[in-house]
């Protein structure tokens, strides 16, 4: 394993930010239902039936308020790339969870299998585009054969989306891991790591701290500053001193191409959706295929189906001209 995958694997370890990403930033009506102080971390190596290890990413198990128990496998997809079989890749690692659980004598025999919530965090600076679901991986199924269809959804977080939005609350872990993930520069960084460091100020957070520097060491800086030897620290405060004594320097060389790609990803984003509400205003609600198309397009894609939209009489003649 890499630096760069150990140290997204570090953060990923702490309770406190998986708890701060559920409790702060995932808007979802079921979050009241889960206990989120009961989070305990569960090994992840998966054995499948050929019995080929795989290394999958962090799993945790959490109480739901009613007293069962729920698997959270959490996936993170720190590649700016969108992964057009995330969801095929989501079902396998969720079967994988399950034969791991039987083969360790985890599931009592009296009991269904467990619910489990498959979640993929997405860093990359353009909007995701992939499916979320298998469903709009599989071609369409007859109505007699569609209950034989492969259904697993997971819950994306796209974290360049929720940072543009300018939603994310100021003193959640998670919010400033995807701040940091997207800065505006060297100023925004030093802030952001000041931040982090009163946030996590105490004997109890110390290995959460070293896993912030770990991450900054390994991946942020090295991406900002891919052509600068940067020095060996060990604390949050003594980057931010670095930052600071060498900040007239290196401004000029940090990489800022994220940004500008997550701008134009923005626009772009904003041309989709403009273009799916004239659709979904000319010809009704859009199927699946039709919406990830949109989401997946160039701009000289959507400029093209924006014209063609004006004569057009149905959805093919929009996009197949």
């Amino acid at each position: 394993m890499n630096k760069s995958d150990a140290s997204y694997r570090m953060l990923l370890n702490s309770p406190r930010l998986v708890g701060d990403l559920f409790n702060g930033i995932i808007k979802e009506p079921w979050i009241s239902l889960v206990d989120w102080q009961s989070l305990q971390a569960l090994p992840t190596d998966y054995i499948s039936d050929r019995l080929r290890q795989r290394q999958g990413d962090r799993v945790w198990r959490v109480a739901r308020r009613d007293g069962v128990d729920l698997y959270l496998l959490l996936m993170l997809e720190h590649q700016s790339k969108n992964e057009r079989l995330m969801a095929l890749r989501m079902a396998t690692y969720c079967a994988l969870l399950y034969e791991s659980l039987a083969q360790r004598k985890a599931l009592p025999r009296s009991r269904r299998l467990p619910l489990v919530l498959p979640v993929v965090l997405y860093s990359g600076a353009k909007p995701w585009a992939a499916a979320t679901s298998t469903t709009g991986l599989i071609d369409k199924a007859p109505p007699a054969l569609a209950p034989y269809t492969l259904q697993l959804r997971y819950l994306l977080v796209d974290e360049g989306a929720l940072v543009r939005a300018g939603k994310l609350p100021e003193h959640n872990l998670a919010a400033l891991l995807f701040r940091l993930e997207h800065n505006r520069g060297i100023e925004d960084v030093q802030n952001l790591v000041q931040t982090i460091w009163n946030a996590t100020h105490g004997p109890e957070h110390a290995e959460l701290r070293r896993a912030f520097v770990s991450w900054t060491r390994h991946v942020l800086l090295p991406r900002a500053l891919p052509e600068v030897m940067i020095p060996g620290v060990d604390d949050l405060l003594e980057i931010k001193d670095m930052l600071t004594e060498h900040s007239r320097s290196w401004t000029h060389q940090w990489k800022m191409e994220g940004r500008e790609e997550g701008r134009k990803a923005g626009l772009q984003e904003g041309e989709a959706a403009l273009l799916q509400r004239l659709l979904i205003r000319k010809f009704g609600p859009l199927p699946q295929p039709i919406q990830q198309r949109l989401q997946g397009a160039t701009s000289a894609q959507l400029e093209t189906w924006s014209l063609n939209i004006l004569d057009a009489t149905s959805l093919d003649e929009v996009f197949d001209r």
